[in-house]
């Protein structure tokens, strides 16, 4: 498949790059071209220390975005309306994958949903008519994603409306070794699982921990 990761030079992009590039095309996407470019040659050169190879190219985000099969909006909840603004010309048939998390930092992280309920229905609301959202990743550490570590084990809850695209998440979440995906059910649930991630940033830094993680046991 075309993965278009917008907004994808930060580490999470890096993260869901290096696993994805040895069996789909990778396009990392920014608001300007020349960032995206030199973040995926960094991400070759990754690939390469670990003796893997890839097709990871860097372009801006409405580039990125067309003909992609699926994109993933890897940008901060304050960013995603002027960059689903940029690629809506674009936008047809692609599935759109949500781990954006709308919240506010003051003594500690808090959810700070939107009036749909949560950040992907905000989203859903934003796209071209027949569209889906699916909502996926908002609880995995990007320092141990860009490791390729794969005894780092963890689940990814997987929520969307659509069969079709939530099944094609769930299958490319599953290529990943380190990871384990779970259907979560409709994308109303989305509001559950954003609400982890503020809650792991509140554990990792009250306990001292280092890239926590959700496992269902």
């Amino acid at each position: 498949m075309k993965i278009a990761i917008l907004g994808g030079t930060g580490d999470i992009g890096e993260g869901f790059a290096l696993n994805w590039a040895a069996r789909h095309q990778i396009r990392i996407g920014s608001r300007k071209s020349e960032k995206a470019e030199i973040a995926a040659e960094q991400y070759r050169e990754a690939l390469s220390d670990h003796e893997l190879k890839g097709g990871i190219q860097g372009f801006d985000n409405r580039t990125a975005a067309e003909g992609a099969d699926v994109i993933i909006l890897t940008v901060p909840y304050t960013h995603v309306s002027g960059v689903i603004d940029t690629v809506r010309p674009v936008l047809k048939d692609q599935i759109i994958v949500s781990p954006v998390v709308p919240m506010i930092k003051n003594e500690y992280f808090e959810y700070n949903p939107p009036k749909q309920g949560s950040a992907a229905e905000e989203i859903l609301e934003m796209l071209p008519h027949g569209m889906s959202v699916v909502a996926a990743y908002h609880t995995i550490a990007s320092g141990r994603l860009c490791s390729l570590d794969p005894a780092f084990k963890c689940d990814v809850l997987i929520c969307g409306d659509d069969r079709r695209s939530k099944d094609a998440i769930i299958a490319l979440t599953d290529e990943v070794e380190c990871l384990r995906p779970l259907d979560a059910g409709p994308l109303a649930a989305a509001k559950m699982i954003e609400s982890l991630t503020p809650l792991l940033l509140n554990l990792a830094m009250l306990n001292h921990l280092k890239d926590p993680g959700i496992k269902v046991l």
